[in-house]
């Protein structure tokens, strides 16, 4: 038993390296927006157990990229669609991480909510550090919904 536990010390010690050369740098992508949205009668329209509540199952995203609008999809990515639906307190908020092209000073996201309704995001990045995306405002079919200034996460509601 003694021999195991040595061989086990002895395997993490000379695992363990110090690497001098390399400095690591961390990636920080910020391009999510979380939205709630309501009915004229404040009805939540993410919630599961509204019956016309918007079914993650039919929601797309596409991102305009070289003026072709690409649908989104990556299985092997935790949200193979960029988005997430969550419960946040006493309402349903929808998470959608936006197009985050270089070769656009605005790229635009859409949003497919089902077959008759598509909505549209634009969002202006800071790419200060490291020229990673940091979302400072975004747009909701052409209206200013998010203005980064204040500091607080990207979060607006909108009324359908």
């Amino acid at each position: 038993m003694k021999a195991i536990v040595t061989l086990i010390v002895l395997t993490f010690l000379t695992a363990c390296s110090k690497d001098n050369e390399t400095e690591k740098v961390a990636v920080f992508f910020d391009t999510a927006v979380e939205i709630s949205l309501k009915d004229h009668s404040g009805i939540d329209m993410l919630n599961p157990n509204n019956q016309n509540a918007y079914r993650a199952d039919e929601i797309k995203i596409y991102y305009l990229v070289n003026g072709e609008k690409q649908e989104i999809f990556d299985p092997n990515m935790d949200y193979p669609r960029n988005f997430l639906i969550y419960q946040n307190e006493n309402e349903y908020r929808i998470r959608i991480f936006q197009n985050s092209v270089e070769t656009e000073e605005l790229p635009i996201t859409y949003v497919e909510w089902n077959e008759n309704e598509t909505d549209t995001l634009q969002a202006e990045y800071d790419r200060t550090y490291n020229n990673q995306p940091r979302v400072q405002k975004v747009w909701f079919n052409g209206e200013l919904k998010w203005d980064g200034q204040n500091g607080e996460k990207g979060f607006f509601t909108i009324i359908k």
